[in-house]
C-alpha cells in the first residue's frame, strides 16, 4: 500500500524544465536524438523566437512531429522581452535568442539551460543557472537505456567528425571510450 502511494505521489511530483537553445536542437536532430530526447522524464522547451528565428532548417513538419512528442514552445511575456534587451545590451556576445532563452532560464524554478553556447554558459552560470549540453542529454539517454551504446557511439562519432559541432574532445573522447569498453 505504501509502495503505490509512494509512486504515485512521485509520478505527481511536477517534472524539471529542461530550456532548449538552438545549438543543441541542431545538434541532437543532426544525429536523430531529439525525439529521444523527449522521452527522458523532463519537461522540453524551447522559447519561440528561438524556435521561430535560429531553427530555420526545422520544418512545419519536424516542428509538429516535435511538438507531439513533448517540445513545447514558449512565448516570452513583454516584461522577458525587456529584460533580455537589458542583458544583450550588457553581454554584446549574446543574440537575442540567447537572452531569451536565458530569461526563461532564470524565471523558471530549478530548471536546466540547455546549451552548447560557451558565452550564453559564462553569463547564465554567473547569473546561478543550471546548464547543461549535448553529452549530458547522451548520458541522460544512456542511463536509462532510451538508445543502444552503438547508436550512442555513432552519434558521437558523428559529432566528432562534424566541424560545425564544437563539443569538449577530452570529454567526447571519455564518453567514446566508457561507450567502447561494454
Amino acid at each position: 500500500m505504501q509502495m503505490s502511494s509512494a509512486r504515485s505521489k512521485a509520478s505527481s511530483e511536477p517534472r524539471r524544465i529542461v530550456i532548449n537553445d538552438a545549438s543543441c536542437l541542431i545538434d541532437l536532430n543532426k544525429v536523430g536524438l531529439v525525439e529521444v530526447m523527449l522521452q527522458l522524464p523532463y519537461r522540453f522547451v524551447v522559447a519561440l523566437p528561438v524556435a521561430h528565428n535560429e531553427l530555420l532548417d526545422f520544418t512545419e513538419k519536424d516542428w509538429q512531429r516535435l511538438t507531439g512528442a513533448g517540445l513545447e514552445q514558449i512565448d516570452l511575456d513583454p516584461g522577458q522581452v525587456g529584460r533580455a534587451i537589458a542583458i544583450q545590451s550588457v553581454n554584446a556576445k549574446l543574440s537575442a535568442e540567447d537572452c531569451f532563452s536565458l530569461v526563461l532560464a532564470e524565471d523558471l524554478k530549478e530548471s536546466i539551460l540547455l546549451t552548447g553556447d560557451g558565452k550564453l554558459r559564462t553569463v547564465a552560470v554567473a547569473k546561478g543557472c543550471e546548464v547543461r549540453g549535448v553529452l549530458w542529454v547522451t548520458d541522460e539517454i544512456h542511463s536509462r537505456g532510451l538508445v543502444t551504446a552503438h547508436k550512442l557511439i555513432q552519434c558521437l562519432t558523428a559529432w566528432q567528425d562534424d566541424p560545425l559541432v564544437r563539443l569538449p574532445a577530452n570529454l567526447l573522447h571519455a564518453r567514446l571510450r566508457n561507450l567502447t569498453k561494454k
